[in-house]
């Protein structure tokens, strides 16, 4: 079933809705996500990073392309899949691309990015140095590319069988630390849009929802946008978030909800809509309607404790209303 703010019977909803999006958040001024490319056996590179992530490098967050990709396959999207484009995207929301040529398609990631400035500039390249005894296509190719633009240029070097993740660690945090401050998001045209604003933005929106389907968000962008949107990146970005965990799958019908609150993306200006409290008739409906038709399997969350949780919770709490 549509979400019930889609009705006629909630256009004024759906206007404030729209106001608030456009006037009533702040964005960070860069992304903190690491798109890691490389193996995936676990001894490759890639895994043994992985699991030295959070440590070395707090308050970032690691992801590869597989993660969505699981999700994108169910989203029912009309346009052939190309997953250069898909990869692309990605990088393009991402804070770095870290990559270990160790792989297939590490190796072809690897040449993809080096030939697309705004990927070139943000990748760490990571080379196993028993490999440079002689040139290779990647040495005198793809790697001398990245090395020429990238921002965290040079190249990195160490034995895999030895790795130094520090380094790489530390180079993240030398060349492009991230922002504390934060600037007001302002809502252009879908196609001017930079992929990490979409990305941000679809994530508040299903927060603001409670739960919705992708055709839940396509819709309510479509209001925001003029009627203007990208439906196969809408449903990119949103596989991008499935596979981050900024969003999970709920029930059998095809809905989403927020995570959590730890790692919503857009936070309220002071003083927007109230001094901080999202209006209370969108978790109303939310939770009556859709809450309790779409999803009636026995055993969920007793529904009437939440109306006094929404009385009680400010701002962003209402992602704990969408059966946390």
């Amino acid at each position: 079933m549509d979400h019930p703010l889609r009705s006629d019977d909630h256009k004024s909803l759906r206007k404030r809705l729209y106001e608030i999006l456009k006037n009533g958040f702040t964005i960070p001024r860069q992304s903190n996500i690491v798109f890691v490319c490389g193996g995936s056996e676990p001894t490759d590179m890639r895994r043994l990073f992985q699991g030295e992530f959070d440590k070395l490098l707090p308050g970032y967050e690691f992801f590869e392309p597989e993660f969505a990709m699981r999700k994108y396959w169910t989203l029912g999207d009309n346009e052939p899949f190309d997953i250069t484009i898909f990869e692309e995207l990605i990088g393009k929301l991402s804070h770095s691309i870290v990559i270990f040529p160790e792989a297939p398609g590490s190796i072809a990631e690897t040449g993809y990015f080096s030939a697309i400035p705004e990927l070139a500039a943000k990748i760490l390249l990571v080379i196993n140095a028993a490999h440079l005894k002689k040139d290779s296509f990647i040495s005198i190719g793809p790697a001398k590319k990245i090395a020429d633009v990238s921002i965290f240029q040079p190249n990195i070097q160490f034995d895999y069988k030895n790795p130094a993740f520090n380094l790489v660690s530390q180079r993240l945090i030398d060349r492009a630390r991230l922002h504390p401050t934060r600037r007001a998001l302002q809502i252009k045209a879908f196609a001017e849009m930079d992929s990490f604003e979409l990305f941000a933005i679809i994530q508040m929106l299903v927060s603001m929802l409670g739960i919705a389907t992708v055709e839940d968000i396509e819709a309510i962008l479509k209001g925001l946008f003029s009627g203007h949107i990208a439906p196969s990146k809408t449903k990119q970005i949103v596989s991008i978030l499935v596979g981050s965990g900024r969003l999970v799958e709920v029930g059998d019908y095809g809905h989403l909800k927020p995570s959590g609150t730890e790692n919503v993306i857009l936070k309220i200006k002071d003083g927007a809509s109230g001094g901080g409290d999202f209006h209370p008739e969108w978790w109303e409906i939310s939770w009556n309607e859709a809450g309790s038709k779409a999803y009636p399997e026995p055993g969920r969350k007793d529904y009437a404790n939440c109306p006094q949780k929404r009385r009680e919770n400010r701002a962003f709490a209402a992602h704990d209303l969408a059966f946390s």
